[in-house]
């Protein structure tokens, strides 16, 4: 019969335990794999680890596809791409229409400052004619000049008569250099519109992809949406600068009439003189 007792000493757990940890240790310096039960694999047939080659990990989505700007819109699709040149066709207008608009709302074309020096120097003379300021209008041939035109149109009428004509004809001048100031403005307001509709429709077929593909495909539909984005981020850098440089261009014009409006002020004494001219040489 069995001594229960001998088995309870400690000395011969120590020793079991030594044994168990023995048969692992002794597999492990031999360079052989562990048995199945003593690796803790609840599937006996499973292939070892070790016996298994190592897969190359897939590439991402994300390394797969060109990070750059260019390579984005290019694997946009065709409806990206279609925003996209409507969207660079925009660009180039307001490129063309930002530097007509640099050139022609310069000092120098709007209210020379020669014409300025001239002016002074005629109204400093205390008989001077008004073909004296015709030849300076035509000299030099410029808003500032066309308005002083319409003055001199009316000369030897009313005071009041001459500063209108001047108004009017300051209005259309200016009327004349905003309208060229405004394909800025307008480029600036529907360029994040085009964008705005592009990233809409991007959606939507990003959403579409997804509900016939599945929801396990997400890579899918946030691909198409990133994608669709990039239309609203290309409005809104158009738009950005067009907005400014109307901005720029308009304040600039308001500046130069103002200095205009002031220039001009000073012939209305001279417009005075005219008229009193004109009336004691009417018969009686």
């Amino acid at each position: 019969m069995t001594d229960f007792r001998q088995i309870a000493r400690p000395g011969v757990w120590v020793a079991v335990l030594a044994l168990m940890c023995a048969v692992p240790a002794a597999f492990a310096q031999e360079g052989g794999d562990l048995p199945a039960p003593l690796a803790g694999d609840a599937n006996p047939a499973a292939v070892p680890a070790a016996a298994v080659p190592a897969e190359k990990p897939a590439e991402s989505l994300a390394d797969s596809q060109d990070d750059s700007i260019m390579g984005m819109v290019l694997n946009s699709g065709a409806t990206g791409l279609t925003f996209m040149v409507v969207l660079i066709l925009f660009s180039l207008a307001a490129v063309t229409v930002g530097l007509e608009r640099a050139v022609n709302t310069r000092q120098d074309r709007i209210v020379p400052a020669t014409f300025l020096g001239d002016l002074r120097t005629l109204l400093g003379k205390t008989d001077v004619k008004p073909n004296e300021f015709a030849a300076l209008c035509e000299k030099t041939p410029s808003p500032v000049a066309r308005i002083l035109q319409a003055g001199l149109l009316r000369t030897g009428r009313p005071v009041t008569e001459v500063e209108k004509s001047m108004e009017d004809a300051a209005a259309r001048e200016m009327a004349e250099i905003r309208g060229g100031i405004k394909p800025l403005s307008v480029v600036g307001a529907v360029a994040p519109l085009v964008g705005l509709l592009g990233t809409v429709l991007g959606m939507i077929i990003a959403f579409r992809t997804a509900s016939q593909e599945g929801l396990g495909r997400g890579e899918l539909m946030a691909q198409g949406i990133y994608m669709a984005l990039l239309t609203t981020a290309a409005g809104l850098t158009i738009a950005i600068p067009c907005l400014l440089l109307a901005a720029v261009y308009n304040s600039r014009v308001e500046k130069y009439f103002r200095e205009i409006d002031k220039s001009l002020m000073e012939t209305m004494p001279c417009f005075a003189r005219l008229e009193t001219t004109s009336k004691t040489e009417q018969p009686s």
